[in-house]
């Protein structure tokens, strides 16, 4: 009868709080702390596991780190800090949620066996992390494939109890798996055995993406600014400028197994289109000359397609025209009713997630100091562009910047072959230098991006200054 009493208790001071709103969480634990001295001063005994873990306005307290607890908040933008061009849309809230855990809650060591058509349908977490970080075997990439090979192993059994309920079979309350299972199948309408038939033949693993997702973020900030500075000068929204935690999480050196490069990941083909594409210089790696390419082919997109940021957005990754057909065949111009009754060869799950995974970026990036904790941030890169006025061996340019190696490739990711091999730099090629850089390469820039004749050589206040003309088209 006590724990009766208790559970009564509990669920009375739930009521006292208000949903969506973590601005009273404060007065919600002095109403739930008054709550609890009431009832104890009549000899109420609380059971302390039931409130171990309060839910007040969305936010419960735990002991878990990796889980965000006010995630519907964050997803309903609660601070009001996205564009309401990015408002995500009722049909899609479901798959971009499935997104956000993937890069908020779940780490590489964790792989989430799923639904590839109702991503959010989670069978199983596999957590690998004990057979990654054993001592033995002692090369790591053994105990990576003993990790694939586990991993395997449960998708193997998850699937045989899907054809177990497929095949008719009753809930086995003693098998993990099948209760699992029916739990997750619950939301989707059917019987249970044509749920389970389906789903057999739509089982996909995603592995998280947590910790990438924090190297983006400590990464970013030297290109972000500029990124949206550039965005800017576009008039496009500078949320765009987070599509690059999903294609690489800021890593310019991250080249697809489709060749597809840099931190937009464009591809060779599309690269040449807006860049500078050879065998010494490649242009896709230069984190501001390919965010200048990407504004403008996004804004192509846009303007292509209805002028709907999810529709070019998954164009990114689909094409305008893949786009086109799709909005044809489903008779549709709502990305959300697309995804849902569209489905072709080419457009797959990548494809048919892109938007929604960007949307999830974008609110986890936005959120990002209430989600993750104790990230070692990089400093902001303050540059200058400007153009060469002749042609100069890459070398010789190293040498006469002052610059470091190190320092001359961060800056110009695009020159890394070139000055490996030594080749040269045409004339009206765009650098990216600091202040003291930028002085002593004067009489080799162009008139209109040589420095005044009273600037000082100092760091302080010094801005990455860029325009779409002055990146090279």
């Amino acid at each position: 009868m006590t724990g009766m009493k208790s559970i009564q208790l509990i669920k009375t001071a739930k009521s006292f709080v208000s949903k969506r709103s973590t601005r009273n969480v404060a007065m919600s634990l002095v109403c739930m702390t008054a709550l609890l001295f009431l009832f104890n001063s009549v000899n109420v005994p609380v059971v302390v596991k039931h409130i171990q873990r309060l839910i007040l306005d969305g936010v419960v307290f735990s002991k878990d780190p990796n889980i965000v607890y006010h995630r519907e908040e964050i997803l309903n933008d609660y601070e009001n800090r996205i564009s309401e061009d990015f408002t995500i849309p009722a049909g899609l809230r479901d798959r971009v949620g499935f997104w956000f855990d993937i890069y908020t809650r779940y780490d590489s060591n964790n792989r989430v066996v799923h639904h590839s058509q109702y991503p959010w349908i989670v069978f199983k977490v596999v957590d690998v992390t004990g057979i990654i970080n054993a001592e033995t075997p002692k090369v790591r990439w053994l105990r990576n494939v003993k990790a694939d090979e586990f991993v395997a192993d449960e998708v193997r059994n998850i699937r045989a109890a899907l054809k177990e309920l497929a095949d008719g079979a009753s809930v086995n309350e003693d098998n993990e798996y099948h209760t699992a299972i029916a739990k997750a199948l619950e939301s989707l309408p059917g019987a249970l055995p044509e749920k389970a038939q389906e789903a057999l033949k739509k089982v996909r693993v995603q592995t998280g993406q947590k910790n990438f997702f924090a190297e983006g973020l400590e990464v970013s900030p030297l290109y972000l600014s500029g990124m949206e500075e550039i965005f800017r000068n576009h008039k496009l929204p500078v949320e765009l400028t987070r599509i690059p935690f999903v294609e690489s999480s800021f890593n310019k050196h991250a080249i697809s197994k489709v060749g597809a490069s840099g931190i937009w990941q464009f591809m060779d083909y599309t690269g040449k289109s807006f860049m500078t594409v050879t065998d010494h210089i490649d242009e896709r790696n230069s984190p501001f000359k390919a965010t200048d390419a990407a504004a403008r082919l996004l804004k192509e997109n846009h303007m292509i397609l209805r002028r709907s940021w999810p529709l070019a957005i998954t164009a990114w990754n689909h094409g305008p025209s893949g786009i086109r057909r799709a909005m044809k065949a489903a008779g549709s111009e709502d990305l959300a009713e697309i995804v849902g009754n569209y489905q072709s060869r080419t457009f797959d799950f990548a494809s048919s997630n892109f938007y929604c995974e960007f949307l999830a970026a974008l609110y986890a990036e936005k959120y990002h100091e209430q989600i993750f904790k104790d990230l070692e941030y990089e400093k902001t890169l303050d540059l200058h562009t400007v153009k060469l006025a002749r042609p100069i061996a890459a070398k010789e340019l190293l040498r006469r910047s002052g610059l470091a190696k190190d320092d001359f490739i961060l800056y110009n990711p695009d020159l890394r072959k070139a000055v490996e091999r030594n080749t040269s730099i045409p004339t009206g090629f765009t650098l990216m230098v600091d202040t003291p850089a930028r002085l002593v390469l004067k009489s080799l820039l162009t008139k209109d991006t040589r420095p005044s004749e009273d600037t000082k050589v100092s760091q302080s206040g010094v801005s990455f200054n860029s325009t779409s003309e002055s990146l090279k088209n």
